[in-house]
């Protein structure tokens, strides 16, 4: 199927639907409460499992982080790196992810971050829910 010229395929991967977004604070809540979290420079990512076959991304980018600009553009570069890198993330959990307090922001660098994070947030669950 071609939709204004482009395959369809093409442009859902391309997408950040809603879907793979956590929006409901008790989402938010459950993913606090088990504590699982792995931290690096740049980033700081907490994960809880969640019981679907594709894992959900969750900003927290608080005050502390900046003035409003500068925490719009945290998100969109975390959004872009997790819509990018959603084929090298595991699967079924949702991640909360945060900037350090410091941090500059780069794309690059969170492109880098994430995964690594991601994977070490899935270790720690498994090793902790056994």
């Amino acid at each position: 199927m071609v939709q204004d010229g482009l395959p369809v395929v093409a442009l859902d991967a391309e997408r950040f639907p809603r879907s793979l977004r956590v929006t409901k604070s008790k989402d938010f809540a459950r993913v606090h409460r088990h504590n699982v979290f792995a931290a690096d420079s740049m980033l700081v990512v907490r994960g809880s499992m969640n019981q679907r076959s594709y894992s959900r991304l969750g900003l927290s980018v608080s005050r502390k982080v900046g003035h409003a600009p500068l925490r719009n553009y945290w998100k969109r570069l975390i959004r872009e790196a997790f819509r990018t890198l959603r084929l090298e993330l595991p699967e079924g959990y949702d991640l909360v992810v945060r900037p350090r307090r410091g941090a500059k922001p780069s794309l690059l660098e969170i492109r880098r971050s994430l995964p690594k994070l991601a994977r070490q947030v899935v270790r720690k669950w498994e090793r902790k829910n056994k």
